[in-house]
């Protein structure tokens, strides 16, 4: 894992992170309605996911509330990707 600082590609004041809260816990994330495309094109939708630190989300499991920007989501995956953030996916 990199030990590098990430708190700049977070910041919710400057940057383009949002605040989001799981329970009791609030944290920034970068917030996602990506386009998904499935068989073949056939199915077009959109996949919300967020990207936030692994140390943030470490309590976060599949099944989880999130809301972010006062909508809830249940999050569907989680997955860390070893640079210490992970992505989380939602339904909305």
């Amino acid at each position: 894992m990199f030990t590098e600082d990430l708190t700049a590609f977070f910041d919710t004041v400057g940057g383009f992170a949002l605040t989001a809260t799981v329970g009791a816990s609030s944290f920034p994330v970068i917030f996602d309605k990506a386009y998904v495309s499935a068989l073949g094109g056939m199915v077009e939708s959109t996949g919300p996911a967020c990207m936030a630190k692994s140390a943030d989300v470490a309590s976060v499991v599949q099944g989880s509330t999130i809301t972010i920007a006062a909508v809830a989501y249940t999050v569907t995956g989680v997955e860390p990707d070893g640079t210490g953030t992970t992505v989380l996916h939602l339904r909305g």
